[in-house]
């Protein structure tokens, strides 16, 4: 079965929650609207800028099911599917697969990230070893017929991510977001013939001058995010690094205050989520009315240089 390509701006996809800290399915829905409405080329829930650590199973399976039901084919839906075990990992990719996922983003378990810190430390002896990574990803992946993308951590190189290719047919993609480039570029001179390979889009058109064919930052900006995208696939690459440049300020502003709360607190001002709750400390919000008032100054920054 042929499946569709993904390619251009797939935002990790945040979790809005309700007063009451339950995870608010009609903001969901709401920011699937969002993000269509503004020329997303895909959308990605259920990331780890979704909380998703901090998400039962069953409410991220409720989360995506009301993505995939609001969206109704009209982007690709990517779900993340890493858990805190292989089994959970496992289960989650086949519900995606079930409830009409396009495909999935995976890393080899949330403790991936602790092996990935002891890696780049040179603890090599307390590393995760390509086998075991590779094990894992055969479990979460087994019976799978949707694509699959390598959410890559520090632990693995391109000796890992051509032994995975070789050993799982539906690995098509990776997402690299370890380096500020290096690895990623290795990537798609490498393995370019043979996988999608994805950045972070924190160095957005360079990226794409890489050979990355999409990014998957935050949910702000989404209308600027699918432009640059589109203006540097029309050959249009001066006019993508302008509205690059245009959207910086909102990027470093939601970047160096508090990330997740910061892209939440956006799209509540927009009237897209309920509250900007972040799990695990429901109403111990970091923001007050100073970072409000200066997101609302960087947008009308932007919306001033839309206009000249």
């Amino acid at each position: 079965m042929a499946y569709r390509k993904l390619a251009g701006y797939f935002p990790i996809m945040p979790t809005c929650y309700l007063e009451s800290g339950e995870v608010d399915i009609e903001s969901m829905k709401r920011l699937t609207e969002f993000l269509i409405e503004n020329g997303a080329q895909g959308m990605s829930p259920n990331g780890g800028d979704s909380e998703s650590r901090h998400l039962t199973e069953e409410e991220r399976m409720r989360s995506l099911d009301a993505v995939l039901e609001t969206n109704a084919g009209r982007t690709p839906v990517l779900a993340g599917t890493t858990a805190h075990d292989l089994d959970e990992s496992a289960r989650l990719t086949r519900h995606a697969q079930e409830a009409g996922a396009d495909a999935v983003f995976v890393m080899p378990g949330w403790n991936a990230w602790v092996s990935a810190e002891k890696a780049g430390s040179g603890d090599a002896a307390d590393a995760a070893p390509h086998e075991a990574m590779l094990q894992a990803y055969e479990h979460i992946t087994a019976g799978l017929d949707i694509p699959v993308m390598i959410h890559a951590v520090r632990g693995m190189d391109l000796a890992f991510m051509q032994a995975a290719i070789e050993r799982i047919p539906t690995v098509q993609y990776i997402k690299e977001e370890t380096t500020h480039g290096i690895r990623l570029r290795e990537y798609i001179a490498e393995l370019g013939d043979r996988v999608t390979i994805f950045g972070p889009g924190l160095h957005y058109p360079g990226e794409l001058e890489w050979g990355a064919m999409g990014v998957m930052p935050s949910c702000c900006a989404p209308d600027v995010h699918a432009r640059v995208f589109d203006l540097w696939q029309a050959g249009e690459h001066e006019l993508s690094r302008r509205e690059w440049i245009r959207m910086l300020p909102l990027v470093f502003w939601r970047w160096h205050t508090s990330s997740q709360e910061a892209g939440k607190l956006y799209l509540k001002e927009l009237g897209v989520f309920s509250t900007s709750y972040v799990r695990p400390n429901f109403g111990q919000l970091k923001l007050d009315e100073a970072d409000r008032q200066e997101m609302l100054a960087v947008l009308l920054d932007m919306a001033a240089a839309t206009e000249k």
